[in-house]
């Protein structure tokens, strides 16, 4: 991104003049600072930042995640409407930035371009870029506006993943909302494509693949272009298995090279209000007729008629992985005063546990006895686990690559089967935050006589 300057006669560099096309042919030309012959006003300097090295700040991020953050956005055209992502603004009436520089100005022209936003700033030097407009005011100090239909450019970082604040960036996160495919098609032309496909990795669940699937099968949905899966595992999960039993519709027999969009930083599209921001992602509508309607009948045969209060517990890799903040579970012992409060209170029949911890079945079992009931599938302990392993890991180490497939099926449909049951329980206690709460709560909603997730701190 393109500062702006006051004009340093003292520095040599080369000279470009002021048009429509300044920041362009200033990516162009590759150098870091560049005067600007103006004739409009005063000459000025524009100085390069990059979007990565200069303004990112990594400290916000877990250590695990590196470098890029963000695209350098050396290709991009604000005024292709057809790649730019307009619903970023949708709703919204006002944009109001701090700071004057290419980003900003780029976001203006947008704005005023394809939308009925007013735009406020308090730079008069605006009107060097942009014509004067009865939408674009220039103010001694920006208004206060009210906060849910305004999008707000700040000078300090910030990238929307702080609460989900996307109303509220600094400007490299406020662009990249709107021009983020055009990053992905990279000068290419959308007409070329039918297809995308996004790399997911190694090292997430089903629950959490699923949900990313149905984001971007959303965001891609707005470009005309279908979500597909063209590599023979989507994640760690066969593509067909995922196709059998869930309804992303993954598998494409015309899909090529060339008519699919391949994305390989998912961490990066993920950072845009149009990836993460996705509500009722994760409904019933996930799983295929044929796997709920088989659900559906196992678990009148378990619960017919019982009021049943459904239990999450998350265990094993959270705790030897060092998960902290808001997805640090609680452990058995700091959830059984909370569980023994609503069985008295409620007086519920039976329990249904949901665990991939044999620690935390044995712990239930004691405390509860034959009221605790459980899907059958293979579960670990922390102490099978080296720190820092999740258990994915332990599972390649311990599996063949048959066995393992045929594990993973078993261990998809007994998550599913578990997580479709506590939707049907009367309610519902989750050890911490982790996807499991959220698909549960996607599939009741909101029927739960009540629900509660622990929080336990660091």
């Amino acid at each position: 991104m393109f500062e702006l300057r006051a004009f340093d006669q003292k520095i040599t560099c080369d000279l470009l003049s002021l048009d429509d096309n300044l920041f362009h042919t200033a990516i162009k030309g590759g150098k870091k600072r560049y005067h600007v012959n103006n004739p409009k006003g005063e000459d000025f300097d524009i100085l390069y930042l990059d979007n990565n090295d200069d303004i990112e700040k990594p400290e916000v991020y877990p250590a695990i995640m590196k470098s890029p953050f963000i695209p350098k956005y050396q290709n991009y055209n604000e005024t292709d409407q057809s790649t730019l992502y307009l619903d970023y603004l949708k709703g919204m009436k006002y944009l109001e930035y701090e700071e004057l520089n290419e980003y900003s100005i780029a976001l203006t022209k947008v704005v005023l371009s394809f939308t009925e936003m007013d735009v406020y700033c308090t730079d008069p030097r605006i009107l060097w870029f942009i014509p004067e407009n009865t939408r674009l005011h220039v103010e001694s100090e920006l208004p206060q506006l009210p906060e849910e239909v305004t999008i707000y450019v700040q000078k300090e970082f910030k990238n929307g993943l702080e609460g989900l604040g996307f109303n509220r960036l600094n400007a490299t996160y406020a662009f990249h909302n709107v021009f983020f495919f055009q990053w992905l098609l990279n000068g290419r032309k959308l007409s070329q494509f039918k297809y995308a496909t996004v790399d997911m990795g190694q090292g997430g669940g089903i629950g959490a693949n699923l949900a990313f699937g149905r984001r971007f099968e959303r965001l891609f949905l707005y470009f005309g272009l279908k979500l597909i899966n063209r590599k023979e595992r989507y994640g760690k999960f066969r593509t067909e298995m995922v196709d059998n039993y869930f309804s992303l519709g993954l598998i494409a027999e015309d899909a090529t090279d060339e008519n699919t969009l391949e994305v390989t930083e998912k961490f990066i599209l993920l950072k845009t209000k149009a990836a993460f921001a996705t509500s009722g992602i994760m409904d019933v509508s996930i799983l295929s007729n044929s796997f709920r309607k088989e659900m559906d009948e196992y678990y009148e045969a378990l619960f017919h008629d019982k009021k049943v209060l459904g239990i999450l517990i998350r265990g094993t890799d959270f705790f030897t992985a060092g998960v902290t903040g808001d997805r640090k579970m609680a452990t058995v012992p700091q959830m059984l005063p909370t569980i023994h409060q609503w069985m008295d209170e409620d007086q519920y029949d039976s329990i249904f546990l949901a665990t991939e911890d044999k620690d935390i079945l044995e712990q239930m079992k004691t405390a509860f006895g034959k009221k605790v009931i459980a899907v059958a599938q293979e579960r670990h302990s922390v102490s099978e686990l080296k720190k820092d392993q999740i258990l994915s890991d332990l599972e390649k180490n311990i599996y063949s690559e048959e066995e393992y497939d045929k594990m993973i099926e078993d261990t998809t449909v007994n998550y599913f089967y578990a997580l479709y049951m506590l939707s049907r329980c009367d309610s519902f206690l989750c050890s911490g935050k982790c996807n499991g709460w959220d698909i549960v709560n996607e599939f009741n909603k909101g029927k739960f006589l009540r629900s509660y997730k622990f929080h336990v701190g660091i």
